[in-house]
């Protein structure tokens, strides 16, 4: 437990200090402007970290992690309610999900052209691939894999990151060709703009994913590695409960990160700018699509496989407006109160 513990602390300090060198930064670019140039940073300056917000950041990001993940463990472990297995959903519904998804994440890119266009292509697109990624919980679903599954023995780590990586490297694609089309084409060419996102995203699902799980299935069988077996079973104990919860400070970092770009140019009250925040998590993570057009495909009753699905619809609904909130909190009034152009 300590050392979960300790992974989060670091976690959660990294991240206070990248923003703070970010404020920084800022900071030190406003004092260069002219003093009616000045004003109008100080305006837009989204968040002061002092030592009392660094603190009250810190502490609401364990508690997101917490509520966000434990509704879904509710769910699952005390509930009743299984894991929704879609594995039959048809392509077509899978690539309607890629779509919506891709295009949450250039909306997303377009708000924080801010902070992107500070930046060369590659960059900003490594960086916000990287947050899609942590934001889909990858590092803890491969963590929480080899924990329940002993994957140290016998190479079974291996055989578990070959079946995760497909995916994980299409959520990295995502989010960097995210960049590109927001960067390349205009915000106020629509239809490019959604052909681009069609297009993409049919090279990423139909042409990309297909590739790389040949690429994976071919190392597992060169290697001879089988599927796993699940040595720790639900209920389960503190072992691997320390590693659920504590691992899921992953999608949380990346939360607020995504925050952090877009409260500025966000646009109303508090409640309306956390409302539209949360919208495009839940677009970004897929639980829309997944829970309005997936859960037919379950096979189960209608009302088991919606609340199967949708579990997850709760979590990331709880991990996106704890995320609001607590940075609605530490924002001081005068940002909320402006009108940030877009």
């Amino acid at each position: 437990m300590s050392i979960t513990l300790h992974l989060v602390v670091m976690a959660i300090s990294s991240s206070v200090y990248c923003a703070s060198k970010l404020a920084s930064s800022r900071r030190l670019q406003s004092a260069r402007l002219p003093p009616s140039h000045r004003s109008k940073c100080h305006k837009h300056r989204a968040t002061g970290l002092t030592v009392r917000n660094s603190t009250i950041l810190a502490i609401g990001m364990i508690i997101t992690a917490f509520l966000a993940l434990g509704s879904h463990d509710l769910a699952i472990a005390h509930l009743g309610i299984p894991y929704p297995n879609d594995g039959d959903a048809p392509p077509w519904a899978r690539y309607v999900g890629q779509v919506v998804r891709l295009g949450a994440m250039v909306y997303v890119c377009r708000l924080a052209s801010w902070y992107f266009d500070r930046h060369n292509t590659y960059l900003a697109a490594a960086f916000f691939g990287l947050l899609v990624v942590l934001l889909q919980e990858t590092l803890r679903v491969i963590v929480v894999d080899n924990i329940v599954s002993d994957g140290w023995i016998d190479l079974r780590w291996v055989y578990l990151l070959m079946t995760r990586l497909p995916n994980a490297l299409l959520s990295f694609y995502s989010g960097a060709i995210a960049v590109v089309i927001a960067r390349k084409v205009g915000s106020d060419r629509s239809v490019p703009t959604l052909a681009a996102v069609v297009i993409a995203s049919a090279i990423g699902y139909f042409g990309l994913l297909p590739v790389l799980k040949f690429i994976a299935d071919l190392v597992s069988a060169t290697l001879h590695l089988s599927e796993a077996p699940e040595v720790h079973t639900m209920p389960y104990g503190i072992y691997v409960y320390k590693y659920i919860y504590g691992m899921f400070i992953e999608p949380t970092i990346s939360s607020f990160i995504i925050i952090y770009l877009l409260w500025p140019v966000l646009k109303g009250s508090k409640f309306r700018r956390i409302a539209l925040f949360v919208l495009l998590i839940l677009l970004m993570r897929g639980r829309i699509v997944a829970t309005g057009l997936f859960s037919f495909w379950i096979k189960d009753s209608w009302w088991l496989a919606f609340a199967a699905e949708g579990q997850f619809f709760v979590e990331t609904f709880v991990l996106a407006a704890l995320t609001g909130v607590t940075w609605a909190f530490i924002t001081p009034k005068a940002a909320a109160e402006g009108d940030y152009a877009t």
